[in-house]
């Protein structure tokens, strides 16, 4: 039995965050609903956070009504990024089933990012989750700087991720972000031969920036390992804003392709929609 490629379309929320151009709440309905004629089913529609520190974002609960709206029998597919209690309120609000925290494994890329170190935001990611699942949501947990930071450098992944594992036991999913596209096959496989996401195999999704053009190997690689579920941006638009030079999300075309080249099924249609 072939195995399925998965795919979570973060163009809408990690593709959009830090561009130049902020596009009005009919622009991302439009995106949205392109991407998913294209066969894209499980996308991040936008990110409830201060409007102030991301501009980019606001509005995001009226992107995810309108598309709601037009895709009703998707709408438990399409999530939100929710940084606090009130973004977990407004989430719930506005009816929406999916959710996705987020933390780093940097303590500075922490504080600079969340004003809260390591083990503060990971107390406090614990109430949320609980409170999340109360509520019937599922629960994504974006772990960022797993592999390098733009302040502290390269990382331990093996030993950075274990203060995470207790909150990894209690969400759907898990997302390990390569923030700055530094990360190497060497990283990877030192994390999974270290074997603390053994238990968490089917949770894992890979998140590569490909700054540097190292995605791809990286995407191959977990491929190869067994690993089919990946988020990426159409076109490869995005990046992190608060990580200095880290620019450009892995591209779905470029996911796709390599899944296609290692024989990974998926119902995706090309080409894929455009942002602008």
């Amino acid at each position: 039995m072939k195995r399925q490629l998965e795919i979570c379309e973060v163009g809408p929320r990690d593709g959009l965050q830090s561009a130049a151009k902020i596009l009005s709440v009919e622009e991302r309905i439009g995106f949205i609903s392109r991407l998913f004629a294209s066969g894209l089913t499980k996308i991040e529609v936008g990110s409830l956070v201060n409007p102030k520190l991301v501009p980019t974002m606001a509005d995001s609960d009226k992107v995810f009504a309108g598309i709601s709206e037009l895709h009703p029998a998707n709408k438990a597919n399409f999530s939100l990024l929710v940084p606090n209690q009130r973004g977990l309120d407004t989430a719930k609000e506005i009816g929406c089933a999916s959710v996705a925290f987020f933390s780093a494994t940097s303590e500075t890329f922490n504080k600079k990012n969340i004003n809260r170190g390591v083990a503060e935001s990971i107390a406090e990611l614990g109430p949320l989750i609980a409170r999340a699942r109360d509520r019937q949501m599922r629960v994504r947990l974006y772990v960022s700087t797993v592999f390098d930071c733009a302040y502290q450098g390269t990382m331990q992944p093996a030993t950075d991720l274990v203060p995470f594992l207790p909150l990894f036991s209690q969400v759907d999913e898990v997302s390990l972000g390569d923030t700055t596209g530094r990360a190497t096959v060497a990283q990877m496989r030192e994390i999974l031969d270290s074997e603390i996401l053994s238990p968490l195999k089917e949770k894992i999704w890979w998140h590569f920036h490909d700054t540097f053009q190292l995605a791809g190997e990286n995407t191959r690689f977990a491929m190869e390992q067994g690993f089919n579920r990946f988020d990426s941006s159409a076109g490869g638009i995005g990046g992190c804003p608060f990580s200095p030079g880290a620019k450009g999300n892995i591209a779905t075309e470029k996911v796709i392709a390599i899944a296609e080249d290692m024989g990974l099924t998926h119902a995706i249609r090309m080409p894929l929609a455009s942002a602008l």
